[in-house]
């Protein structure tokens, strides 16, 4: 009886000891802000997100529109739509015609260009459908993921090429005319969390990240960045990268740093650049307004995040509140 006293209190110290750890932002000062009330997040990808009242968001804002029971927007490039359900069924909206289609399995990442739907699907498999012939003119398939973040990278088009993200830290260079791999490039590898999490260029210089790695591909060849990465943003010709581990650091196009700054404990939920501002958003509820030389600093309390948060043109979402992030300022 007296053994089992002793492993009892040793596992009960253990424990406590375990949680006591944990350890939080806290700012030295901080500004109470009120949000407004809204719809609660329910999911989110890369570039969007739904609203519980059926409402999706993209990165540039609010679509007016409601989307039928299931389908969930994936991307939206100019007056292209691209919606999608859990069972293969695709919706492509254009300011011309509307396109109902069935993929093999769910649609989770994708862009139309030109009459072409290049999408990437859950079983890690990806290919080009074409919207005219409504048939798939290329199908191929990576490795499985066994588990990915839900912040999938939607394909890329880099002048005549597409630039597919896969689930296991590969990207896949497509000539679109030919439909050939030109290229295949290893972000990171990963066994876990290891898709394509951001994509998107920084002058001539691709970026692409993972939660383990950004790397940039140019002509000057690719470079890398080692961190555990929260967000990764571009705006205005600046690459930022938000840590897990409370850094916010500003690279080049070679992934040289330029500027750091560490927010310690903090955990990132959502950040952005935009409005020449910078936004980082701990998961305690503390947002974080920034100027892009990263030495001005104000932060702002609201409360602590408890779901998904999104950021849709100048309003931050989350736990059925709405920030408006034009009117914060670091000063």
């Amino acid at each position: 009886m007296r053994i089992q006293t002793l492993l009892f209190s040793g596992v009960a110290l253990f424990w406590m000891s375990a949680c006591g750890s944990k350890q939080y932002y806290s700012p030295k000062q901080s500004v109470s802000l009120s949000p407004m009330s809204g719809a609660e997040v329910v999911s989110i990808s890369r570039e969007a997100a739904m609203l519980s009242d059926g409402t999706p968001l993209s990165k540039e804002g609010q679509l007016q529109q409601k989307l039928n029971q299931g389908y969930a927007l994936i991307n939206r490039t100019g007056s292209n739509m691209l919606l999608a359900d859990k069972e293969g069924n695709v919706k492509v909206i254009t300011p011309t015609k509307n396109l109902d289609l069935t993929l093999p399995r769910a649609l989770i990442g994708g862009r139309v260009i030109g009459n072409k739907l290049v999408y990437l699907l859950q079983d890690n498999s990806f290919g080009v459908y074409d919207l005219e012939a409504k048939k798939i003119v290329y199908n191929n398939k990576s490795e499985k993921a066994l588990s990915i973040d839900t912040r999938v990278a939607n394909p890329y088009q880099v002048d005549n090429l597409v630039v597919i993200p896969t689930l296991n830290g590969k990207l896949t260079v497509l000539e679109l005319s030919s439909l050939k791999v030109v290229k295949e490039i290893y972000v990171s590898t990963e066994s876990i969390l290891n898709n394509i999490i951001f994509l998107g260029r920084l002058g001539d210089t691709l970026i692409a990240a993972t939660p383990y790695r950004v790397i940039s591909v140019s002509a000057q060849g690719q470079r890398s960045f080692d961190k555990e990465i929260s967000e990764v943003t571009v705006d205005q010709n600046r690459l930022f990268v938000f840590a897990k581990d409370g850094m916010i650091s500003e690279l080049d196009p070679s992934m040289r740093v330029l500027n750091e700054k560490k927010f310690k404990f903090a955990h990132f939920s959502s950040a952005t650049m935009k409005n020449g501002k910078i936004y980082a958003l701990d998961k305690q509820g503390y947002l974080i307004v920034l100027n892009p030389e990263l030495t001005q600093e104000k932060v702002y309390k609201l409360p602590e995040i408890e779901g998904y948060s999104f950021i849709s043109g100048d309003k931050l979402y989350y736990d059925g509140n709405v920030i408006n992030l034009a009117k914060l300022s670091y000063r």
